[in-house]
């Protein structure tokens, strides 16, 4: 087995991976996305625009830096252990006395890293036109996330090669299901509540992006059920085969 510090020295090159594979992708798609959303509104607006939690852009910057949080995991999390399997890179990555749990659990949380120094970038640009936008509980938000969609796209990873496509017909397809049975007083309606709580993110975003605060209920349940199914991802690769 090799060392925890050279594993740990090998994060460095893990975060090279990211920025060139990943994180510059988001932040180009959060900033081009964000100039084409707001930049025509504050030329419209001119003198009118203003930068407190009155303005009218305020409810629009709210959902569109939750939308691009789950853009950002989806593109963190895509292929995280499945593309080394497609591609053959564990027969390389492995040759070495590597523990594949260790280096795809460190993976893991240097994406996130990654993921949370890209919306550092996205949302400080933001705060520049909106200074009332908060960028710790930007960041606070993206943390939750990452952990709640990110936790169960590295499950996915593990267990199949479509795992960005599952992983947004899971994201989605949960919050279709719940707004369709979540209120009926039958057995579907108990069957859902096993879903991902997505049907509370745009309240949770609201609450948490722009006041810091969350109904705690909701962050334990996001919390509890992606550390779930991560752990549940590498109880499968300890156990389980890396080649497809």
């Amino acid at each position: 087995m090799t060392s925890r510090g050279r594993l740990a020295r090998y994060s460095l090159w893990q975060f090279r991976d990211f920025l060139v594979d990943r994180g510059i992708a988001i932040v180009l798609i959060g900033f081009l996305w964000g100039y084409v959303t707001f930049e025509p509104m504050r030329r419209t607006m001119g003198p009118a625009w203003t930068g407190d939690q009155r303005s009218p852009v305020w409810g629009l910057a709210l959902q569109f830096t939750s939308a691009i949080v789950s853009l950002s995991v989806l593109i963190a999390v895509n292929g995280i252990t499945s593309q080394d399997r497609k591609n053959g890179y564990y027969r390389f990555l492995f040759s070495k006395p590597v523990d594949a749990v260790a280096y795809y659990a460190q993976l893991f949380f240097v994406y996130m890293v990654g993921v949370l120094l890209s919306m550092l970038i996205l949302s400080s640009l933001l705060h520049i036109i909106l200074p009332a936008f908060s960028i710790l509980h930007f960041l606070l938000y993206t943390a939750l996330i990452y952990i709640a969609m990110g936790g169960i796209g590295f499950f996915l990873s593990v267990a199949t090669r479509y795992d960005w496509l599952t992983l947004a017909a899971v994201w989605l397809g949960a919050r279709i299901v719940r707004g369709i049975y979540g209120a009926k007083n039958d057995w579907r309606s108990k069957l859902v509540e096993v879903l991902p709580p997505v049907h509370r993110l745009d309240e949770l975003a609201n609450s948490l992006i722009g006041t810091g605060k969350a109904e705690t209920t909701d962050v334990i349940w996001l919390l509890g059920y992606g550390l779930f199914f991560f752990v549940l991802g590498l109880f499968v690769l300890r156990w389980g085969s890396l080649a497809d």
